[in-house]
């Protein structure tokens, strides 16, 4: 009995030890589950037309049996999606920095930092870093641009001319025959990078115009983009970025700007850039001249008949020739019925036929009629006259042909510029002025100074001209100051005096150059030195903004004939108008 158990009890050890499948575990420790691995999530082939868009996957093992098994070829092998994209967190830099040297254009600057802001997985902007991947120099690198610099003055400057030997030679002791040397500090970086430091120009921040005017005698070496009229360009060498003839080849102040840093960055920037690769662009200048009283009457007719018709413009000729847009006032109108010239006649006015000639051989393109005389002959030769330039291409304004088209500006578009005169006569006489229906000047009015607003908010440089008590002075009296002020607040870029007889001063109102009076140009005063005086302005105008203004001064002989001044001659009228400027 006790040994037929113990049999029992060995069989029934035997046989849960095969079952375990392996020797006992230690107490306490529990078996491993084994579990079969994880099926990988299917991502449907994009285009693959038996994409199954939702559902379950179907059990293989619910198969009708008559599905093809995968393709050899793998065709039906779903396959891992692609790595995503590489990005940058906002805020992260780029793979390169860029930055600039001192000197460098802000143009250039602006274009590097686009190129930056628009490829920040490349670039990083970075203020002043000497080790940027890409840095912007002068003189140093691949050059991108040529930025073209100006020897000027301030505009109550004698001076017409120095050499590049008196430039550099300026440069390296911070003077030369036009004074002291004055630069801004981006100027005075981007030379030292071409000619190295200068141990004597002077270095303005603040108030340049101010400290440089004040230091006077002075000039300066700045950018062709920061000229403005408070500025007379010095022709360097006999040569003026200001005149169309002007050759920016073997100009001494054309600057290479250039690009330097690491090869692949500098690269990568180049391919890029598209920035400005100058400063100076011919076709976007314009030249106006600018001129005073034309009155082809008494002893200059006297002279034309004598000496033929064109002979008062042969020396004067030239400058308004050479103008995109040439001006005179004409005071008197031309009259079928004007008797021959008497030279000692009096102030009742007429001008012959013939005499139109001279005004067509000049170029002249736009007439103001703002004069006293107008009408001296009645109302009708005014009409006809306005007929004569109508009918030879030319504009007209300051006066009519009634009151609504004496009130009408001039408009002209030359090289993208913008171009419209206006002007008034403010004193009369009365049967000067235009009517609603009958020609003459254009009375002023509050009308001339909204039209100068409008004009100017429009894009307009606005040359305004005022026909203005005479007064035979070289200085402008405080009414005079006053009235061409008001023109100026008003939003005129420039302001003329054409009632002038005598050479008058200048000013600078508002941003506004004031020319107070030009002088006569044809008319035969010679009983004063300042009468025989005369001014023809050049107004150079640059992609719609009045930069500069040259002065052609000529003296009148024969009682009609402007001649080209003598350098004496030119030196003793300049100080004397600067002198009446309060210069």
């Amino acid at each position: 009995m006790h040994r037929t158990l113990l049999y029992i009890i060995l069989l029934s050890l035997i046989i849960t030890g095969c079952s375990s499948g392996g020797s006992p575990k230690p107490d306490g420790v529990a078996p491993p589950v084994i579990q079969d691995p994880p099926t990988p999530p299917v991502t449907p082939r994009t285009g693959d037309a038996n994409t199954q868009e939702a559902g379950p996957r179907t059990d293989p093992s619910q198969s009708d049996g008559n599905a093809a098994p995968p393709s050899a070829t793998g065709e039906n092998i779903l396959q891992p999606p692609p790595p995503p994209t590489a990005t940058r967190p906002p805020g992260e830099a780029g793979q390169f920095t860029v930055s600039a040297a001192p000197g460098v254009p802000v143009d250039l600057i602006s274009a590097a930092q686009d190129i930056a802001a628009n490829n920040p997985q490349l670039f990083t902007w970075a203020d002043n870093d000497p080790a940027a991947d890409v840095l912007l120099t002068v003189n140093d690198g691949t050059t991108i641009a040529h930025w073209l610099y100006v020897v000027a003055a301030p505009f109550a400057t004698i001076a017409d001319d120095t050499t590049w030997a008196s430039v550099t030679g300026g440069w390296n002791s911070g003077s030369s025959e036009l004074g002291d040397l004055f630069v801004d500090p981006e100027t005075s970086a981007a030379l030292s990078a071409v000619w190295g430091p200068s141990p004597g120009a002077q270095v303005i921040a603040e108030d340049f115009i101010g400290q440089v005017w004040a230091a006077r005698p002075a000039w300066i070496i700045i950018p062709f983009e920061n000229l403005r009229p408070e500025w007379k360009v010095i022709r360097l060498d006999g040569h003026s970025p200001l005149t169309h003839d002007f050759d920016v080849n073997g100009y001494p102040l054309s600057l290479p700007m250039t690009v330097a840093g690491a090869p692949e960055a500098v690269e990568a920037f180049l391919t890029r850039w598209s920035g400005p690769s100058t400063n100076y662009d011919p076709a976007k200048l314009s030249r106006v001249a600018m001129t005073g009283v034309t009155a082809l009457v008494r002893a200059t007719a006297a002279q034309m008949e004598r000496n033929g018709i064109l002979w008062p413009g042969e020396e004067v000729g030239p400058v308004l020739q050479s103008a995109d847009i040439a001006h005179i006032s004409n005071e008197v109108s031309f009259a079928a019925d004007c008797p021959p010239p008497d030279p000692y006649g009096d102030t009742t006015f007429c001008s012959r036929d013939p005499y139109f000639e001279l005004i067509e051989h000049l170029g002249i393109d736009v007439i103001e009629l703002t004069g006293n005389h107008l009408n001296d002959y009645g109302r009708d030769p005014l009409s006809r006259t306005i007929d004569m330039y109508e009918a030879a291409g030319m504009q007209w304004f300051g006066g009519g042909r009634n009151l609504a088209d004496a009130g009408r500006a001039a408009i002209f578009e030359h090289n993208g510029n913008r171009i419209a005169f206006v002007g008034c006569n403010p004193v009369g006489p009365a049967n000067d002025w235009a009517l609603a229906d009958a020609a003459g000047s254009r009375p002023c009015g509050d009308d001339l100074l909204e039209q100068i607003a409008q004009l100017r908010n429009e894009g307009y440089v606005v040359i305004a001209t005022l026909q203005y008590n005479e007064h035979y002075v070289y200085y402008a009296p405080p009414d005079q100051q006053a009235a061409f002020a008001e023109l100026a607040l008003a939003g005129a870029t420039a302001v003329s005096g054409s009632q002038a007889h005598h050479a008058q001063g200048f000013g600078f109102e508002n941003d506004t150059f004031i020319h107070y009076g030009p002088g006569n140009l044809f008319f035969d005063q010679m009983d004063m030195m300042g009468t025989r005086q005369t001014f023809v302005d050049t107004y150079v105008i640059y992609d719609g903004r009045l930069i500069s203004v040259e002065l052609w001064t000529g003296l009148i002989e024969n009682w009609a004939r402007p001649r080209l001044m003598t350098p004496e001659e030119r030196a003793d009228l300049l100080r004397s108008v600067f002198e009446a400027s309060g210069w």
